[in-house]
């Protein structure tokens, strides 16, 4: 008997993956006691006790208006670390850090080692970007000081720690021997010095690479180097057709732009900032949020073919963890898929949305794609579709289900 774990999914792109949240936004100044060197402080930031160097710290989260000291909003986020690039601001990834926002994440971005004189100390660098991923973490029992915004309760214990070009390097630096986060994941990495390639050598979590076809700062070799070097068993790099080592972010740093022309209009940065999302958002919501679909909808959009990526590696690969996942309430979405268990075929009832295709796709509890199968639709009316099981294995499985415009996902 084949028994199928069912999720639908609708979906087209990577901001209607989930609720859209509105963004918050804190200034915070957090203090590492173990250190005394310069660091940044934020005028009028929150403050947290203690003393030693502080990390000025811009936090960017799911609120329940749209603003400054924001309520936090119900529910529990996962935090996210980002560190910039050489010279760069934080704001310079506003798109970056408001999509994820959006889609249920607790964002720091530090503001510390962000000049050019003196030369930024990368080792400092790394090791905020380590601590800020702790601190975060632990706001889910501490609560900021003098703030009318409270974490407490609402922080998901799951970290990521990323950056772009220098924060990218500084977060191997950070993921060294660091039990603490999930995964990490990068944009153009960046050698740093201390070397962010040997420090590769001592992260084992799950990475993500992130390079730009005409990257002349840090090109393909050095963005290989640091995926050969990390001892990681889950591990990818793509490398995504036109991009710039500039074009991650907004794309409008005048600092980074000055070292290498990115692409010159806001559409542009717009393309090139769907291309690479596409892979950063099912990364970080398998292995974050724990959502069971994003695993293999990483997986499919990193095997596939491609004419937006000129180059793939990968080592593992992301899983669908099926723990508490069920078929409940799978007919409040319209959707009657029965019988489940099944012997052989499986019939699916619906009504689409509209007279798009829809794509059915039934994949194993390791993410691999078995099954494709798409329906055409000429008109609005309840459909039934019959699906043929009897070549496919005994065995756990889970179907998603694509219809345009419109996004709805059980997961119990």
């Amino acid at each position: 008997m084949k028994t199928l774990l069912l999720l639908i999914t609708m979906l087209v792109s990577f901001n209607m993956y989930a609720q859209s949240y509105l963004v918050g936004h804190v200034s915070v100044n957090f203090k590492d006691s173990s250190r005394t060197t310069n660091g940044y402080t934020i005028s009028g930031g929150v403050t947290m006790a203690g003393s030693g160097r502080t990390i000025g710290t811009e936090i960017f989260y799911p609120a329940v208006a749209s603003g400054n000291s924001a309520a936090v909003a119900n529910g529990q986020f996962p935090v996210v670390v980002f560190g910039h690039g050489f010279a760069m601001s934080y704001n310079s990834y506003s798109n970056v850090y408001d999509s994820l926002v959006k889609l249920g994440y607790i964002i720091l971005l530090p503001r510390t080692e962000g000049g050019i004189f003196p030369s930024p100390s990368h080792s400092e660098f790394g090791d905020d970007l380590k601590l800020l991923a702790m601190q975060g973490l632990a706001l889910n029992v501490n609560s900021l000081p003098n703030s009318t915004v409270s974490f407490v309760g609402k922080v998901k214990q799951a970290a990521a720690i990323g950056g772009h070009s220098m924060g990218a390097g500084a977060s191997f630096l950070a993921g060294a021997n660091n039990t603490n986060i999930t995964c990490i994941f990068n944009f153009a990495v960046a050698t740093t010095n201390p070397s962010s390639i040997t420090a590769a050598a001592f992260v084992t979590v799950p990475t993500l690479i992130i390079s730009g076809q005409k990257d002349n700062v840090a090109d393909t070799t050095v963005q290989n180097s640091h995926y050969s070097a990390t001892s990681a068993t889950t591990k990818f790099h793509t490398i995504i057709k036109d991009v710039t080592h500039c074009d991650f972010g907004t794309g409008t740093s005048s600092t980074c732009n000055f070292g290498q022309a990115s692409c010159s209009n806001a559409g542009c940065n717009s393309v090139l900032f769907n291309r690479y999302m596409t892979y950063l958002v099912p990364f970080l919501g398998n292995l974050l949020k724990e959502v069971c679909t994003d695993g293999p909808l990483f997986m499919d959009s990193i095997i596939s073919n491609s004419p937006n990526r000129v180059g793939t590696k990968i080592t593992g690969r992301l899983a669908c963890v099926i723990s508490a996942i069920n078929q409940n309430n799978i007919e409040q979405v319209n959707y009657n898929v029965y019988p489940n268990p099944t012997n052989n075929m499986l019939t699916i009832s619906f009504k689409p949305i509209n007279t798009s295709p829809t794509i059915i796709k039934l994949y194993d509890i390791l993410g691999r794609l078995i099954l494709t199968d798409i329906e055409t639709t000429a008109q609005l009316s309840t459909i039934e579709k019959h699906i043929d099981l009897q070549i496919i294995d005994n065995g756990i499985y889970f179907m998603t289900i694509n219809e345009q415009y419109k996004l709805k996902i059980i997961k119990n």
